[in-house]
């Protein structure tokens, strides 16, 4: 077999060199805005002491050593590549249960982040770690190395190939391919096997470092790089549920478990481990279909939340799943010692359907209380309280009275309520033009249309209408309807989930918690130094913190007046700065993200500024070192600010559009664009991203990037 292992190449000690000439020589952009929140919540005072970190030690004892440490150290790889979950238990529920298992025995988890999939097997060996949480099929080689739990499911390796290309029967056919596979896979060791037991067949496997993305497979495939890949069938599986550019071929690999890993030697780990997974079994290979009350629920220790993908109720930012609704259910489900599972209701899709059917428990989806809907589900008591209103955006004034809309135009989505609301005012007398647009887009897709000036005004949820005045200043709410009620649903037939439900909502509504999770994603927080920092220089530098900058430029091989650029987008050079997301620092680095790269929380000056270029850093070699030294920064930028699965999800987009995806502008950002309207979100791994941020973030800091170096 002729197995190839890519290396990644090392960045040239003149990177930022060539890339100021390539900025000096491009297109101007837009100018700079100051889009940056701050907001001290109480959940980001809790997060100054989750981030502290961990100083890692050697251990390479059973289960009494770790217990007198009285801490259980979890590998994992870095979680940038992981999809939103729609199906099932988040990602994020796995570490969850395997947190509750160091809990329940007494000891305190740690994470131990690894870039790849390849380094948690040596770093467990090493004794760097107790518990690889992540999962990894059982192989015989595999076998002679580590120890494994129970079965957390079972898969299959499948041959991947393009859509429409020839489908592979057979090992003759598959040889014939070039073939790409990660190092440290069971993949990579399945194609070794086969080229040991067949070697007249000359396989041609190409290895390449890999973070455990199977995205990036498939992309490598469908790109027209390699001909064909290998993938677990359930996990090939997951990725139909918003792509159809790759088929399944052959079998290579017979049905085997997957699990999380021990060492060989830590028996009675492992034995601790398999009782506690016992108690809380979990089956992920299929939709399991219930109907049961509470006290099932708790029997099975998992509540099943039926949402829908969108900026209020669930979504992802920077790789951390998010959402109003979702930080509520979750913490219901920490207090009743419950995991909570996600299932994404599609936009053709009754939520009120799926609950029936039994595919989950409750619905949290910011729905309406209406007559109707109650004649089919049995809503809790309201946690929130809404109104339609009246949108338009600067420089048109705004429509503070209902008469104030005469001779406007309201764009409107037909399908929504609020077009029946329009006809009552247009019947009421009130004179206007009531327009459908062109496309089926969503609530906050027209918004987005109001504040960029595409429509004139529409109708919208002032939660909406809040969240989406948190990143357009221009957009302004106007008149308001009668208030409606947000409510949870369940079955009829669930009066103990019903009474538990509302028991948690009497108790937190306008609570401390419940007041810090609303201002979180609907309150239009006060921007951060407005008027500080908006001249290009100051009088001794470009920032009162050049000195910290250019030693970090030098060792990472960034220009340090980029990262000045950077740092004034993120903060304006204010340190102490906090986003409505719990970001910190003049680089505005997520306490989670601080403790993966060993930062603790809270930052000052220097090692705020250091976390956030080591980010960077990290986020420019997840692409691919063909990438121009440019394009592939932009995508960094882009990965900084939105997650790098977003950038991704826009790159494929971008191939389907038959733009470049391999260049940023007026190419994948178009793409990133799109990200926000369902069509597209749907289908992508990640799903909705506010497309409009990470544009508008890069063009700005590349717009004040020349700038400085126009200045020296």
């Amino acid at each position: 077999m002729n197995i190839l292992l890519t290396p990644r190449l090392s960045r040239s000690p003149i990177f930022y060199c060539l890339l100021a000439l390539a900025l000096l020589l491009g297109v101007s952009a837009c100018s700079p805005n100051d889009e940056q929140g701050a907001n001290a919540t109480a959940s980001s005072r809790a997060a100054d002491t989750e981030a502290a970190a961990f100083n890692n030690y050697t251990e390479t004892g059973d289960w009494p050593a770790i217990k007198k440490r009285g801490v259980l150290r979890l590998l994992v790889p870095r979680r940038e590549y992981r999809g939103l979950p729609r199906t099932g238990m988040p990602t994020d529920g796995f570490r969850d249960l395997a947190e509750a298992f160091a809990r329940d025995n007494g000891l305190r988890p740690e994470w131990i982040v690894k870039d790849s999939l390849a380094e948690l097997i040596p770093a467990l060996q090493q004794g760097e770690g107790d518990l690889i949480v992540n999962h990894m099929t059982r192989t015989a080689e595999r076998e002679l190395q580590v120890a494994f739990s129970l079965p957390l499911s079972r898969a299959t390796e499948r041959v991947v190939t393009p859509a429409g290309a020839a489908e592979v029967e057979s090992l003759a056919q598959l040889a014939a391919l070039s073939i790409v596979v990660p190092a440290g896979s069971s993949y990579q060791q399945t194609m070794a096997r086969l080229a040991r037991e067949n070697p007249e067949l000359g396989f041609n496997v190409t290895v390449q470092p890999h973070d455990g993305n199977p995205d990036t497979l498939v992309d490598m495939v469908v790109s027209g790089r390699f001909d064909a890949t290998v993938l677990d069938d359930n996990v090939a599986e997951s990725l139909t549920q918003y792509r159809d550019d790759f088929a399944l071929g052959l079998s290579v690999s017979p049905t085997r478990p997957v699990a999380w890993a021990i060492r060989t030697r830590a028996e009675q780990l492992r034995s601790h481990l398999n009782q506690y997974l016992t108690r809380h079994t979990i089956d992920a290979s299929s939709i399991d279909y219930r109907t049961d009350d509470l006290a099932e629920i708790k029997k099975r220790g998992v509540i099943r939340m039926i949402t829908r993908n969108n900026p209020a109720s669930y979504f992802m930012w920077r790789g951390d799943l998010m959402g109003f609704e979702y930080d509520l259910l979750k913490q219901y489900a920490s207090e009743q010692n419950l995991r909570l599972e996600v299932e994404v209701a599609p936009p053709d899709v009754d939520p009120i359907d799926w609950l029936n059917a039994g595919r989950g428990d409750v619905i949290a989806a910011a729905m309406t209380v209406t007559p109707k809907r109650a004649e089919r589900v049995a809503f809790t008591r309201f946690y929130n309280k809404v109104s339609e209103q009246l949108v338009s955006a600067k420089p048109r004034p705004a429509l503070d009275e209902l008469a104030d809309v005469t001779g406007r135009t309201l764009v409107i989505n037909p399908q929504h309520a609020y077009w029946q609301s329009a006809e009552r005012f247009k019947a009421g007398g009130v004179d206007f033009t009531l327009t459908a647009p062109d496309e089926d887009l969503s609530s906050t897709e027209i918004l987005m249309g109001v504040a960029e000036g595409r429509f004139d005004a529409t109708i919208a949820d002032s939660h909406l209408v809040a969240i989406e005045q948190r990143f357009a200043e221009g957009l302004l709410a106007g008149f308001e309807l009668p208030q409606e009620q947000h409510a949870w649903a369940v079955r009829p037939t669930n009066p103990k989930l019903l009474a538990s439900l509302n028991e948690f909502l009497n108790r937190q509504y306008r609570g401390l918690f419940f007041n810090v999770t609303y201002n979180k994603y609907f309150k239009n927080e006060e921007r951060i130094g407005k008027y500080q920092g908006e001249r290009l220089t100051f009088a001794d530098g470009l920032s009162p913190y050049d000195d910290y900058v250019k030693p970090l430029g030098k060792n990472y091989q960034f220009d340090w007046r980029l990262i000045v650029a950077q740092m004034y987008q993120e903060s304006r050079f204010k340190p102490d700065a906090r986003s409505y997301a719990g970001a910190r620092g003049l680089l505005q680095v997520l306490p989670s993200t601080a403790k993966e790269l060993g930062y603790s929380i809270p930052f000052d000056a220097a090692s705020g500024i250091e976390a956030g270029v080591t980010y960077l850093d990290w986020t420019r070699d997840r692409f691919e070192d063909h990438l121009p030294l440019d394009e592939r920064l932009w995508f960094a930028l882009a990965a900084y600010n939105a997650g790098f699965g977003h950038v991704q999800d826009a790159r494929r987009l971008a191939r389907q559009k038959g733009w470049d995806p391999d260049v940023w502008f007026d190419n994948v950002e178009r793409a990133m664009l799109l990200l926000s309207r369902k069509e597209y979100s749907s289908k992508a791994r990640f799903g909705y991203v506010r497309g409009t941020e990470p544009v508008q973030y890069v063009r700005n800091i590349r717009e004040r990037y020349r700038g400085y170096l126009s200045a020296q």
